[in-house]
């Protein structure tokens, strides 16, 4: 690569990385007490993800993606149409984890017991390793090592870093014509 495109990518890498810093997932006092109806989901889903999204309609949330979610019992079924913090818990995880893992792959990593107790500490454990993550990258990317010091990884962290890795590679390889090389 020349010393040029090197460049080019050295500035996307940065700028994607403080993008990438200032986005946070919401924890779960973050998410809203109240119960929601399908097209309130999809707003809040498209706000909470929109920083990570780069304006990919293809990932964009529908409705026929939730419904299908619930009819493959991967979510489970809203309450008199309404979606609760439990609903919303999962959308979150899976819209972030889809980009880079199978549907049945998530499905695996969701908790089976979906009380919302339990939701709450998988929910906020998902968070924090996101977070972690996130730290851990721009960490690596300032630094110039893509080395991942200091954090325990084990299934969810390295999900995790798939999603972010993928995302990179996107946004570096995303914007004009002319930056893409044969």
């Amino acid at each position: 690569m020349d010393s040029e495109m090197e460049r080019r990518y050295s500035q996307r890498m940065r700028e994607w990385a403080r993008g990438l810093e200032k986005f946070a997932l919401p924890d779960w006092e973050g998410l809203p007490q109240l119960e929601l109806y399908m097209d309130q989901i999809i707003i809040l889903l498209t706000e909470y993800l929109a920083p990570v999204s780069r304006g990919q309609e293809d990932r964009a949330i529908t409705a026929s993606i939730i419904n299908n979610y619930v009819r493959m019992k991967i979510v489970p079924p809203p309450v008199k149409k309404k979606y609760s913090r439990v609903h919303i818990a999962f959308l979150v995880v899976i819209c972030t984890l889809k980009r880079s893992l199978s549907i049945s792959s998530i499905q695996r990593f969701l908790p089976e017991d979906r009380t919302e107790e339990s939701v709450r500490a998988f929910y906020n454990g998902f968070v924090r390793q996101y977070r972690d993550a996130v730290e851990a990258l721009c960490a690596g990317l300032s630094s110039g090592r893509l080395v991942l010091e200091n954090t325990e990884v084990f299934g969810s962290a390295a999900a995790i870093f798939s999603v972010l890795a993928k995302d990179l590679t996107e946004y570096l390889l995303w914007g004009d014509e002319e930056d893409i090389v044969d």
